[in-house]
């Protein structure tokens, strides 16, 4: 059996040397992953080029020409002027890298599904992004998984994201190597490579090992806080960690779903809801499915077509 490192972690590695993800890195500076990283697309070519190349022995560089129909690319010596040196064009090619792909296939390894992954995944451009959620016990108990790049240099609103109550229990912040000191917010970083590996040139992922360490995360909230109410354009319920501002349209429809504090919540249809909301909404899904939530954040279904706010009487 042979057990290898993750190609996912050598590419995480790879956004950690770079200053900007966004930037452009010259062919054959990731070494030997770049073959794979181009067979996936997490790298693509730009169709550019280097117009200087440093070189070897000099403290200098030289303007290249380029000649794309021959492939190739020459450049005259500075230490002997009559030559002229021609390489191939592969040689100063420009690589983009292709970050949003690499989140498709690490999300599908992680094993998050469609249902539950993010529609909005950058939260702190090139620093973090939220993949989406799996379920820590159940289904109705979900926790959010991120991915972090160069985490010591990211700005300081990077602390109220990870504090920003989402309706969540803690997650797991996915990383090249531990934080420390540890994370706002209850989540808990990882080495991606502690969970991530290659067996017999197959992507692998160890599932269970995530899971607990996500269960192991305790879902706090601030004390003498109640569990649940509807205050002003608020809402907590009582698997949140914090209250959830609401717009105007949301909020009615919220209202036509609670009921009557000390009973059960009404059972209604969407049509039943947004006939007193009336909002420009069309679904349940439609209208709570933003910002990271989903609308079974905060509705349960009991039958057919028929829903119920998910409080407590």
């Amino acid at each position: 059996m042979a057990v290898i490192p993750s190609v996912h972690d050598a590419y995480l590695a790879a956004l950690e040397r770079v200053g900007n993800c966004s930037e452009s890195v010259r062919a054959g500076w990731l070494g030997r992953q770049e073959a794979e990283f181009l067979r996936r697309r997490w790298l693509r070519a730009t169709n550019d080029y280097l117009t200087h190349v440093m070189i070897p022995f000099l403290d200098g560089e030289a303007e290249v020409e380029i000649d794309e129909i021959a492939g190739q690319y020459r450049y005259r010596s500075p230490q002997w002027r009559s030559r002229v040196l021609v390489l191939p064009l592969s040689e100063i090619a420009l690589h983009a890298f292709s970050v949003d792909t690499w989140l498709d296939d690490l999300s599908g390894l992680i094993g998050i599904n469609a249902r539950h992954r993010s529609r909005r995944r950058e939260r702190i451009p090139q620093h973090l992004w939220y993949l989406g959620d799996l379920p820590a016990n159940n289904e109705s108990d979900l926790a959010p998984v991120f991915v972090a790049r160069r985490w010591a240099a990211s700005p300081a609103e990077s602390v109220d994201v990870l504090t920003d109550p989402v309706g969540r229990r803690p997650g797991i912040v996915l990383m090249r190597e531990r934080s420390n000191p540890p994370l706002p917010g209850g989540h808990v970083a990882r080495a991606l490579s502690e969970f991530a590996y290659t067996e017999n040139s197959e992507d692998r992922f160890d599932a269970d090992t995530f899971v607990r360490v996500m269960r192991s995360l305790a879902v706090s909230s601030p004390a003498g806080s109640p569990a649940q109410y509807l205050d002003g354009s608020l809402l907590k319920l009582p698997h949140f960690e914090g209250a959830r501002p609401l717009s105007d349209e949301r909020l009615k429809i919220i209202k036509a779903m609670w009921g009557q504090d000390g009973t059960s919540p009404p059972v209604k249809s969407w049509a039943e809801a947004n006939q007193t909301a009336n909002t420009g909404y069309t679904s349940f899904d439609d209208a709570f499915s933003w910002d990271g939530l989903k609308w079974q954040d905060i509705f349960a279904r009991v039958g057919h077509g028929k829903y119920r706010l998910r409080r407590k009487p």
